[in-house]
């Protein structure tokens, strides 16, 4: 079976920064079906049904904002837009009912979310922003402002939670985007700069990848509060090399943890207990490409999907989960500065 898989990226002059690849299941093997010319769409967000998706948007000759565009196989048709302020969204996500996009910006440090009709169009009334304001961390110039760098709502819709890479602050808020402080915290140590959360599938477990500390730490969740459970480093004791960690995902099944490092451009792998939230280090394996920003499975739990920013590489990896181990199947080379992944649906 192949399955369908977006990916986002910078933009160059030939401005194609929406490819949608087909990946077969079986032997990993990766074909290009079409290329879109949307202008930085560097995260993207696909509806359950996997009827829609939205992206991140903006550049030279496209306005910034969030871009909706219906699935068609393996093709996509824009349908609607809604513009933000500042630079392009660097993180958008959708409220597991469906019924809200939200959107966090790097620069400026702002953070927003519009409300979803029924059709999917975006109820562009209801489009609210905020800018962070929390005083900044220690590790300059990384944290000269604050830095919005996920929205990602909770597991029961009711609250977005904004991740701020330049004060080490995870903010809350309700729907209407009003701060609620009792749910917000601070991320220790100082200055490691928070950069995505990832929810547990359960929904009792929350965890965030520090970009700038190459940590991972662990909080359980419950009634919109997050307590700290344990922290662990994502590279090898003794490196000391230049390294700042990405992504943050689950396996299919929720038994393992992965976060990926750029600089030592590898995957570090953990055991979940899902019933204490604690982690249990695997191993940290090498990809062989530089800079993976984002990477993926497909439902299989043996199909692993990367993107080598710096390498210009889409590769296709088969994973065992016993030996953790990683063997490389198929790549597309020479795309620019590939930054996201998302899974789409089966083909027949």
């Amino acid at each position: 079976m192949k399955r369908i898989v977006y990916v986002g990226s910078n933009t160059d002059a030939k401005r194609e920064g929406i490819r949608v690849l087909a990946v077969d299941e079986a032997t990993g093997a990766i074909e290009t079906r079409r290329v879109l010319k949307v202008e930085n769409a560097i995260y993207m967000a696909l509806s359950a049904d996997g009827a829609r998706l939205y992206a991140a948007q903006g550049g030279r000759s496209q306005p910034t904002g969030l871009a909706a565009f219906r699935v068609k196989g393996d093709d996509l048709e824009a349908f609607d837009f809604v513009a933000t302020h500042e630079t392009v969204p660097c993180h958008v996500s959708l409220s597991p009912d469906g019924r809200a996009l939200a959107f966090a910006e790097y620069s400026h440090g702002t953070a927003g979310l519009v409300d979803l009709n029924a059709d999917g169009t975006f109820d562009k009334a209801s489009l609210k922003e905020t800018t962070l304001t929390d005083p900044v961390g220690p590790n300059q110039p990384r944290q000269d402002r604050p830095h919005a760098h996920c929205a990602l709502f909770t597991p029961d819709s009711k609250r977005l939670c904004v991740v701020d890479l330049g004060t080490d602050r995870v903010n809350v808020y309700d729907r209407a985007m009003r701060a609620l402080p009792a749910c917000s915290f601070s991320t220790a140590p100082a200055g490691a700069g928070p950069r995505h959360l990832a929810f547990h599938p359960n929904g009792k477990f929350a965890f965030v990848v520090f970009e700038l500390g190459n940590l991972v730490t662990g909080y359980r969740f419950g009634d919109g509060r997050f307590a700290p459970v344990q922290q662990l480093p994502l590279l090898p004791e003794g490196y000391a090399d230049f390294s700042k960690a990405a992504a943050i995902k689950f396996s299919p099944d929720g038994r393992q943890l992965f976060c990926s490092n750029r600089g030592h451009d590898s995957l570090a792998v953990f055991d979940v207990d899902s019933g204490t939230g604690y982690l249990t280090p695997r191993g940290i394996v090498k990809l062989g490409g530089a800079y993976p920003r984002d990477f993926g499975f497909l439902p299989d739990g043996k199909t692993l999907v990367a993107c080598l920013k710096m390498s210009g590489v889409v590769r296709t990896y088969r994973y065992d989960a016993a030996a953790c181990s990683l063997v490389p199947l198929d790549e597309i080379d020479g795309l620019h500065r590939p930054l996201y992944f998302g899974l789409g649906a089966a083909l027949n």
